[in-house]
């Protein structure tokens, strides 16, 4: 695996991060997820951000760009995302087309890089993604990788961001399609105190669990969420949501969790899955 790596100047010490995850989308304008309209409440966590004067250095999205695996769907979310005018870095998840993630949202300020750097930070894109498995896993070349990156870079305190979770969140069905090798990657990060956050997706809610040197943390979907501690598949009827971490040079992170409450998700609990 090549390095793949991108620097930014960001100017300052201090860092921000927007961090986004499961947008869902479709081709249709009116493509529904569990009866949210994917596109529309996209667009209504976007308006939140700016509403907010929100000003992220970087923005991280993790996976589940699209739901139909389309072109369009890539290319609506290239569209919407270069209108912040910042670098914005993104992650296949179970439901994306690795070919159309790559190829469409590779120009810039869409960036494919796996290894972020800048003067005071380190953050690492890493894959868990599996061709046709909503579960997901993380190849030992990654995690070779990932460990050369960050015994090359000891100095900078580093967040790793991927689509699964590595740690349960306290739903049954839920826990059983996180990353199957988990313990591997949580022994990675234990044995690396530079890193500070973990951050994913995949789970369509808040949760955050610290271990050892780092916070383990996931963002709601920007469409429809998942209900907290179910045993079965289950629907929510939270708004989207949204983080924002606020990074200092000497690897403390200020963190705000952000709900889009304006925007009410039309959820059609009858669905039993997705």
């Amino acid at each position: 695996m090549t390095n793949d790596c991108k620097r930014l100047f960001i100017g300052r010490p201090e860092m921000t991060v927007l961090h986004l995850s499961d947008p869902h989308l479709f081709a249709d304008d009116q493509g529904s997820l569990l009866g949210v309209n994917t596109q529309e409440s996209f667009c209504a966590v976007l308006e939140d951000i700016r509403a907010r004067a929100i000003d992220p250095d970087v923005i991280i999205v993790t996976g589940d760009i699209s739901q139909d695996y389309s072109k369009d769907s890539y290319q609506f979310f290239a569209k919407q995302m270069a209108k912040f005018g910042k670098p914005v870095f993104t992650l296949a998840g179970n439901h994306d087309e690795v070919e159309y993630l790559t190829s469409f949202l590779s120009e810039a300020p869409l960036f494919n890089h796996k290894q972020i750097l800048t003067d005071h930070w380190q953050i690492l894109m890493i894959s868990s993604h599996i061709e046709d498995e909503v579960h997901g896993r993380i190849d030992p070349s990654e995690l070779k990788w990932a460990r050369r990156c960050l015994e090359e870079n000891s100095d900078l305190p580093t967040m790793i961001y991927m689509h699964h979770h590595p740690v349960p969140v306290g739903s049954d069905w839920l826990d059983e399609i996180g990353v199957s090798n988990k313990d591997e990657l949580l022994e990675l990060v234990t044995e690396h105190p530079q890193v500070k956050l973990c951050g994913f997706g995949h789970v369509h809610q808040f949760s955050e669990y610290k271990i050892d040197n780092a916070v383990y943390c996931s963002v709601p979907s920007t469409c429809v969420q998942f209900k907290r501690h179910s045993a079965d598949f289950a629907a929510s009827g939270e708004t989207p949501g949204y983080a924002v971490y606020q990074c200092h040079a000497d690897g403390v992170i200020d963190k705000q969790n952000y709900r889009v409450d304006h925007y009410l998700p039309s959820v059609n609990f009858a669905i039993s899955g997705y």
